[in-house]
């Protein structure tokens, strides 16, 4: 099996990644608040991801996006474990916006449907916007994880 590279995005690769979060229509990336991995196979970009700093006390872990021709090799995992073992921020609250059927996935990452914690304004309004009608055609869940 291939081994997934992980690494840092630069800002000079933001409008490539915009780029591939269009194709799946996906909210675009802001470099300045922030923390986008790219995953590579070989010499070959094979995924993204990123966290998002909601506020002092939130972030969002979205954007997970592995490439057509790379699914099956780990690129997600790979992602997402990079993305919440070395976060860069400091938050107490990591919330994910996964479809349906990725629940059990982010699970082994210890995100949960958490009814306990209020979630922020901006993450609420993302989930109504996921599961809008026109949006995506399956339904998108609330997740989160204490850090």
């Amino acid at each position: 099996m291939k081994k997934v590279i992980i690494k840092q995005a630069e800002k000079k690769e933001l409008n490539w990644i915009n780029t591939k979060y269009n194709e799946v229509d996906f909210v675009k990336s802001n470099y300045e608040n922030e923390y986008i991995v790219i995953a590579k196979v070989g010499n070959k970009n094979a995924g993204i991801g990123r966290l998002v700093k909601i506020d002092e006390n939130n972030i969002e872990l979205g954007g997970i996006y592995a490439f057509p021709g790379f699914r099956g090799l780990g690129v997600a995992e790979n992602i997402v474990h990079n993305l919440c073992e070395e976060s860069p921020f400091d938050e107490s609250t990591i919330w994910c916006l996964p479809f349906e059927n990725l629940r059990n996935f982010y699970s082994k990452f210890g995100f949960e449907i958490c009814e306990n914690i209020k979630a922020p304004e901006k993450i609420v309004e993302k989930l109504d916007w996921c599961n809008s009608e026109s949006k995506y055609g399956k339904k998108v869940l609330l997740l989160c994880k204490a850090n």
